[in-house]
């Protein structure tokens, strides 16, 4: 199913969505929920959440919580990945990302 909202397209068997915004992922959600038969209700019971966090994360409230919003998309069978071009130098380490990404600033300290 091609939805004028979402970027779609079928790769090996999965339907691959660019999400780049919360109304995106929000709508997404919305969608599959409703595929699968169940209310808003059903699924924050499911996923133990508030009903009404269901209601702003698939208006695409876009300061929704991230984790929960992390588990209503894996209660929909949404899976989240990344999928952006590999680095130059390889594999990233656990230096961080500014040896992975030498082009970013270093925002933060020692954690």
């Amino acid at each position: 199913m091609v939805l004028d909202h979402l970027t779609e397209r079928e790769d090996r068997g999965w339907v691959v969505e660019i999400i780049d915004s919360a109304n995106r992922l929000g709508g997404l959600i919305r969608l599959r929920r409703q595929a699968l038969g169940l209310t808003q209700r059903d699924l924050a019971l499911a996923v133990n959440v508030g009903e009404r966090f269901i209601v702003d994360l698939e208006s695409g409230k876009p300061t929704c919580q991230l984790g929960k919003a992390l588990a209503v998309a894996r209660g929909v069978g949404i899976q989240l990945t990344d999928a952006a071009p590999a680095l130059s130098g390889g594999e990233l380490t656990a230096d961080g990302p500014a040896d992975a990404y030498p082009d970013l600033p270093d925002i933060g300290g020692d954690a």
